[in-house]
């Protein structure tokens, strides 16, 4: 049991320290306690204690809270891809900030009912499982801490289609899947916004999405919506629906910096008012990532703002706008309310005004601070698939340092020119 209560705490200390520690807090209690006590007592010195139920939410692997027994489901059957039967069962559990899910299987699913009571509280150490809405359990016990929720087991509602006039936010690449048949498939993800907010897409027929690109608005007949495995809403995609253009793009609400609560998915806008260079770091997985830390304000508030994985490498200036859509909010360490921004999220970089419209015909060139079009004299920062050393003419809009395409062509150099160039050359080199 106690190696569980290890594995809340090992990014942090060895498991040789864990256990010197877990002797020195039974020997410090007079031998009068025994060690699964002593164990969670150095996950508390360590500041890895119990969480809320809210907490569950987080990404750490594994988590340890209280919580009181609300139902317990009736056993299910069901086969698996190897043709063997199995069984699943579930208890819903509660605090006083919210409710998930235990997911028990085969052996235990089948005990769940002789081993449970409801109203019972139970310290339960998990991580989670297919979705952040519900926790497979490591190690329970039943304990005596006593929870005043006052809850009701939520309704597991199925999902509704409906028809939804929707602006594609952003796109991920297709991803290969197989479906239960043995057959493949390619399916898409990304983020959706209409008058309600924004949501995340799952599209299971990536064919159906092609000529769509960012900005795009669609009218979904026949969409599925539902509470997303991860928080916040979910638009689903399937044969069953039908995608047309719509006759207008939608307009998305966005929610003021000073209005942002934690546990909330929310749209917001604003200019960066500080921005630090992104750190490397090493996910638990062994692979290598990035995160920046940046602080965003809209006259309302100034809150900080965590971007991770391949969007904290991307070039940001201090002072521009951006738009942040489907970013959840969360307390911080430091207990500031804070957005994180991650793969589930999109921030744009928008002009600051209306800006001024130019043609740039110049070199794309690859910098530290970011890629870049050059003329000779003048250099702007620019987003898109140019590759270093192109010369190309773009159109677009100037808005602080950086311009804003809205169009595109190669450059056509003259015989002059490519004259001159090569003179000049010649020259440099004696």
């Amino acid at each position: 049991m106690v190696r569980y209560h290890y594995a809340l705490v090992d990014d942090l200390i060895s498991r040789e320290e864990f256990d010197r520690r877990i002797e020195a807090k039974i020997e410090a209690c007079g031998n009068l306690t025994d060690d699964v006590t002593a164990a969670l007592m150095v996950v508390r010195d360590l500041d890895r204690s119990h969480v809320p139920i809210k907490g569950l939410r987080g990404r750490s692997s594994l988590f340890c809270f209280y919580a009181k027994v609300l139902a317990c489901s009736e056993v299910k059957e069901f086969d698996r891809p190897d043709g063997n039967k199995g069984l699943v069962a579930r208890l819903t559990v509660a605090d006083e900030t919210g409710q998930t899910d235990l997911v028990f299987w085969d052996e235990q699913a089948a005990a769940i009912r002789e081993s449970f009571e409801i109203g019972e509280v139970l310290e339960v150490i998990g991580r989670h499982g297919k979705s952040l809405k519900e926790i497979l359990p490591l190690n329970l016990r039943k304990t005596h801490v006593e929870i005043n929720c006052g809850m009701t087991p939520k309704e597991h509602k199925q999902p509704e289609r409906k028809d939804f006039d929707l602006l594609i936010i952003s796109l991920q690449p297709a991803k290969s899947f197989t479906r239960r048949d043995g057959t493949s498939g390619e399916m898409i993800s990304g983020i959706v916004g209409d008058t309600a907010g924004t949501a995340r897409l799952l599209c299971w027929d990536a064919a159906m999405l092609t000529g769509c690109t960012p900005g795009t608005a669609v009218t979904a007949a026949g969409a599925l919506e539902k509470e997303g495995d991860f928080g916040g809403r979910e638009i689903v995609i399937d044969e069953n629906t039908v995608l047309t253009p719509a006759e207008q793009r939608p307009d998305i609400p966005h929610i003021l910096l000073g209005e942002v609560k934690p546990d909330q998915t929310v749209t917001v806008s604003g200019n960066l008012v500080q921005v630090q260079p992104p750190r490397p770091f090493t996910r638990r997985d062994g692979t290598p990532s990035w995160v920046r830390n940046v602080r965003i304000s809209d006259g309302t508030a100034t809150l900080p703002l965590v971007i991770w994985d391949d969007e904290a490498s991307r070039p940001l200036l201090p002072g521009e706008k951006v738009i942040i859509y489907h970013v959840p909010a969360r307390v911080g360490r430091t207990g500031e309310t804070e957005l994180s921004l991650g793969r589930g999220s999109c921030l744009l970089i928008v002009p600051d005004g209306p800006g001024e419209p130019v043609t740039i015909d110049g070199t794309i060139i690859d910098t530290p601070e970011g890629k870049v079009i050059d003329d000779g004299v003048q250099s702007f920062l620019v987003e898109g698939p140019y590759p270093h050393g192109a010369e190309i003419i773009l159109q677009g809009v100037v808005s602080k340092k950086r311009l804003f395409v809205t169009g595109n062509r190669q450059s056509e150099l003259s015989v002059e020119t490519l004259r001159a160039n090569l003179n000049e050359l010649l020259q440099n080199l004696g």
